[in-house]
């Protein structure tokens, strides 16, 4: 679940944005874990200067203006930055490009336990943007409206990108596996 917090997320981006470099890293501590998962999760290239563009862009971005929900923005930037660099190596449409066809290797942890490599197999065949809305909204425990905003889409199109890429994971996972994507229900939509 979300941690509570003594200042919202956006108040420590506000504050960031306008030069209190304490805000800024009490920001970057709330987040810096959840983000490398997101980018080790993916590829093992560059995961510091990822994390730190992925930072560095909110930082600009919220200096130019609002940025909404900072759990949403900050994903949805390490999203495009995990896209640019998988579009510098190769060409790459993360609506039919799995992880399996750009990924240099999987995160060590995982393929670590048998159980967790057949998931990170599994997932790793579905489109980036299918895999991206399952890891955001059952590991990354992202609102339904944060995962929409990470994936650049609306709340109802992320909930049916869900339903189809649950739906795409039961066929190839065992069922023991499969029932872990069960215990999150999703929002109607």
């Amino acid at each position: 679940m979300h941690a509570v917090h003594a200042r919202p997320d956006e108040e420590l981006l506000g504050a960031w944005a306008a030069g209190d470099r304490d805000a800024g890293r009490e920001l970057y501590q709330r987040y810096a874990e959840r983000v490398t998962r997101f980018f080790a999760r993916k590829t093992d290239d560059e995961l510091p200067d990822l994390v730190q563009r992925t930072f560095l862009k909110c930082l600009e971005a919220a200096k130019q203006g609002t940025v909404g929900n900072a759990a949403g923005f900050l994903f949805a930037i390490a999203r495009n930055e995990l896209y640019d660099q998988f579009r510098r190596r190769r060409d790459v449409d993360p609506a039919v490009t799995s992880l399996a066809d750009v990924r240099t290797g999987l995160s060590s942890q995982l393929a670590r336990h048998e159980r967790e490599r057949v998931l990170h197999d599994a997932l790793a065949k579905l489109p980036l943007d299918s895999q991206l809305a399952l890891e955001l909204y059952y590991w990354d425990d992202l609102a339904m409206s944060d995962v929409a905003r990470a994936l650049a889409t609306t709340e109802s199109a992320a909930i049916n990108r869900i339903h189809r890429a649950r739906a795409q994971l039961r066929e190839m996972l065992p069922p023991d596996l499969a029932q872990a994507f069960e215990t999150r229900p999703l929002p109607v939509g």
